[in-house]
This record gives C-alpha cells, structure tokens and sequence, in this order.
C-alpha cells in the first residue's frame, strides 16, 4: 500500500503541464507548434529563454517535491519517483502522450542521487554546448545517471536500480529524435537565440 500511495502521489504532481499551460497563457498551443511536444524545449522554440527556464524549473519541481513528501513519510522515494515521471511521459489529459521527461527526471535525480545528477547535468551541458542537440544530450544524461549512481554508490540500493529504468524511459520518450539524430535531421535548439 505505500508503495500505491507514493506511485500516486508521484502521478499526480506528474501529470501537471506546466510548459503547456505556460504556453496556453500566452495564447500558444505546444501541440499545434513545433515539435508538438508539451515540454520545456518546446516552449522555448515558441516564446524564448526565459519561458523555458520557467517551464524546466516548475517541471523538474514536480518530480523533486513528491520525492521529498514520499521520502519524509515512507523513507524511499522511488516509486514517487517513477509515479511523476511516468505521469510526465504519458500524461492522461494528452492521449497519454506527454513531455520527454528529462527536467522531472532532473527534479526526482537531485531527490534521489543527487551526487549522481550533479555530474551528470554536467555531461549534459558540454554535450549540448558541442551540439546544440538537447536530445542527444538528454539522451546521454539518462545513460550516465545510472552509470554514475553505480560508481559512486549514490543514494540506495533501490535508487541506483531505478535510475537505469529512468533511463529506459527517456530514451522510449526521444525515439522519434533518435531516428532524427540517426538520419542527420534532429532540429538543433540555441536557447539564448531570440524570437
């Protein structure tokens, strides 16, 4: 029954839009524009930088807060971890169709293994600083977050575990850019550019 519970609470703070409904107050609809998609990236090809920032913080806020309840009452925050993320993902109110889930991810990491994130987010940056590719280093953050929580023994045995199903999540989420990255065709995204 914990487990249930700390799923849900996890669900329910994940299926919250906050790039769409920043986008939706702006009088932008994320699934009518760009890459369709309801998350950060998107919104910061639609209406800028400090839009993006805005919807990366509040999105990875959902994954990190229900860690922290389901930690504080249950001591493991996994399955809040997995309940926000999955909800991100395969958000209800979008056809189950949802954001890529890299900032909740972001969020549950700093909750979970936060060593782990640290390094990690700085792989993250320098490949995305190369590239201009958010995917591809989306992509290779969730392959390193796993990696790193291992060498390192961050955080329990529990969240090391699910750290690599984290990271089977996010690669399932960027499919579609993989066959983009594949074929030389992944849209690069500068986020500073003006629009």
């Amino acid at each position: 029954m914990v487990y249930i519970v700390s799923f849900l609470l996890g669900f329910i703070f994940g299926i919250i839009p906050f790039s769409y409904l920043i986008g939706r107050i702006k009088g932008v609809d994320l699934k009518k524009v760009g890459s369709g998609n309801i998350g950060a990236t998107n919104l910061s090809r639609s209406l800028g930088i400090q839009f993006f920032i805005l919807g990366f913080i509040l999105d990875g806020v959902k994954g990190l807060i229900p860690v922290l309840i389901a930690k504080a009452l249950f001591s493991s925050g996994s399955m809040a971890a997995a309940g926000a993320i999955i909800g991100h993902i395969f958000n209800p109110f979008f056809g189950f169709k949802g954001g890529k889930g890299v900032s909740t991810t972001i969020g549950v990491a700093i909750g979970l293994i936060p060593r782990s994130f640290f390094i990690s987010i700085i792989i993250w940056l320098g490949i995305y600083l190369i590239t201009y590719l958010v995917s591809l280093a989306s992509i290779i953050f969730a392959v390193v977050l796993p990696l790193v929580a291992i060498t390192l023994q961050d955080g329990k045995p529990l969240d090391r575990i699910f750290a690599f199903i984290i990271a089977l999540f996010i690669i399932y989420a960027h499919r579609t850019n993989i066959k983009r990255l594949l074929h030389r065709k992944e849209p690069k995204t500068i986020f500073w550019r003006k629009k």
